[in-house]
């Protein structure tokens, strides 16, 4: 419990009270992959952040305006994020440097 209120603290985009037609997006953290690596979203969306791998990973976003830590997710555990801002950027694991992904709010 307490990562997600350090996550909802740190991540601007975490907080909305949510919007009319909002969609659920699962993205899958596997083989230190992202899947999908990019991701069309609508405001309002909530984006589920998935480790179904075997390794922890460390999802972050350095972007402006979109910065946000959300520290070490333990596979099986699961993160989710309310997109409440227009834009594009990028997320990183900070565990797997290789380990990145776009996300695209319209």
């Amino acid at each position: 419990m307490r990562k997600y209120l350090t996550a909802t603290i740190a991540c601007a985009i975490v907080l909305s009270a949510g919007l009319a037609g909002a969609a659920e997006l699962t993205v899958s953290q596997k083989k230190r992959q992202f899947k999908p690596n990019i991701l069309n979203a609508k405001l309002g969306d909530t984006v589920v952040f998935m480790n179904d791998d075997r390794y922890p990973h460390n999802l972050s976003s350095k972007t402006p305006g979109f910065e946000f830590n959300v520290r070490k997710q333990m596979p099986g555990d699961k993160f989710a994020m309310k997109l409440d801002k227009r834009g594009r950027f990028q997320i990183d694991c900070v565990i797997h440097p290789r380990m990145k992904m776009t996300v695209n709010v319209e």
